[in-house]
């Protein structure tokens, strides 16, 4: 989506996803050259990090991708919801990131049920949204 096509929420969330990921970036940074992580690791988790926010970038650029939907088909309000969805668990990711990276440089060790409760976060919002597109596609068919 354009900047010029997006709400003003919107922008902002898509504003505190990109300080967020730099955020992240940084504290990675940091928190290698304190700790002394190996630079592979380091790499690792910066491409790791990078890869995921750009493949969902892309997939807000070309929403027809999430549902394989036609271009014809994916527009309107179908073409909102998959976008407004992509950007929430990009959202969703980052700042989970950037919460792990906090505790790791403030020497917190995280409970390995934090993956599970970002995966409970992601759901509710990928559910929410798939449901208003199915039922859009829904009745549309029965037209």
């Amino acid at each position: 989506m354009k900047r010029n096509e997006m709400s003003i929420p919107e922008q902002m969330l898509e504003a505190v996803g990109i300080v967020s990921a730099a955020l992240y970036l940084g504290l990675e940074i940091y928190y290698g050259a304190i700790y002394a992580v190996s630079p592979f690791r380091l790499i690792v988790n910066i491409a790791a990090m990078l890869l995921v926010y750009v493949g969902l970038t892309l997939l807000q650029r070309y929403p027809e991708r999430v549902n394989n939907l036609p271009a014809q088909v994916c527009s309107g309000r179908i073409r909102i919801y998959t976008i407004r969805m992509v950007r929430l668990i990009k959202l969703v990711i980052v700042i989970s990131l950037l919460f792990t990276s906090v505790c790791d440089v403030l020497g917190i060790e995280m409970d390995p049920a934090y993956r599970l409760i970002v995966a409970i976060l992601i759901l509710p919002v990928t559910f929410y949204y798939e449901y208003r597109i199915f039922r859009i596609l829904r009745n549309s068919r029965k037209k």
